[in-house]
C-alpha cells in the first residue's frame, strides 16, 4: 500500500513541480485517505459559505478542486452550478468521473482565469497553505472577484502558525480589498489531530 504523504513533507514550502508530482502519486489514493481521516473542513467550508450565499443557482468556482471532495460538499449544501480548476491533471481526472462540476479545467499556477463577476464564490479549501499555494495567492483570489463577492477558504493548523499567511490575511483587509465576515476553528483531519480555520471573506 501507498503511503500517504499526509506528514512533514506535505506542510512544508516546496516548488509547484514538487507540488505536482506529489497529488499525481497521491490521485489514486487521496479519497480513501480522506475518508480514513475523516476530512472534515470541505464539508465545514460548504456550510460557512451557505452563510452569506443562499441562492442554490449561483454560480462557483471551486479552485484547487482536487479529486472534488469539495465539489461534493457543496452539493450537499445544495449548490448546483460549480465549476473545478486544479493544477493536477490526475487530480482533475477523478473529480471528472465524479458528474459533480459543470467544468473542469486544468489551472495555470499563481491564475485565477476567470473575469471578475464570473462566479458569485470561489471556495479554496486547503489551497492557500503551507506547502501548497503561496501566501500572496489570497489577494489574487479575491481579485478574481466583484464587488460582493464571497471568497470561502481554510487554513490549516500548520498555515496559521506561518507568518506569512497570517500576513497575508491581514494584508488584504488592511488594503480594502475584502473584509473577513466569518471565521471560526474546527477539526480539519481526525487522524492526525489537526484543526483549521474556515474563513469567509467578501470583495469591497
Amino acid at each position: 500500500m501507498t503511503k500517504s504523504p499526509i506528514d512533514a513533507r506535505l506542510w512544508a514550502p516546496r516548488s509547484v513541480e514538487d507540488t505536482k508530482a506529489i497529488y499525481a502519486d497521491w490521485a489514486d489514493g487521496y479519497d480513501g485517505d480522506m475518508d480514513r481521516m475523516s476530512y472534515a473542513t470541505p464539508g465545514r467550508v460548504a456550510q460557512a459559505l451557505g452563510q452569506f450565499l443562499s441562492d442554490p443557482a449561483a454560480p462557483i468556482l471551486d479552485f484547487g478542486c482536487g479529486t472534488g471532495l469539495s465539489g461534493a460538499a457543496l452539493r450537499k449544501a445544495g449548490y448546483a452550478a460549480i465549476d473545478g480548476t486544479d493544477i493536477s491533471a490526475e487530480m482533475l481526472e477523478i473529480a471528472r468521473g465524479k458528474g459533480l462540476y459543470r467544468d473542469l479545467w486544468l489551472g495555470t499556477p499563481g491564475e485565477v482565469r476567470v473575469e471578475p463577476g464570473t462566479y458569485a464564490a470561489l471556495v479554496a479549501t486547503g489551497v492557500v497553505s503551507l506547502g501548497a499555494a503561496p501566501p500572496e495567492m489570497l489577494a489574487v483570489l479575491i481579485r478574481a472577484l466583484a464587488p460582493g463577492g464571497l471568497l470561502a477558504l481554510s487554513y490549516n493548523d500548520p498555515t496559521l502558525a506561518a507568518p506569512d499567511y497570517i500576513a497575508a490575511l491581514d494584508s488584504v483587509q488592511s488594503d480594502g480589498l475584502a473584509d473577513l465576515v466569518f471565521r471560526e476553528h474546527g477539526p480539519h483531519l481526525s487522524e492526525k489531530v489537526t484543526g483549521s480555520d474556515v474563513m469567509v471573506l467578501r470583495r469591497l
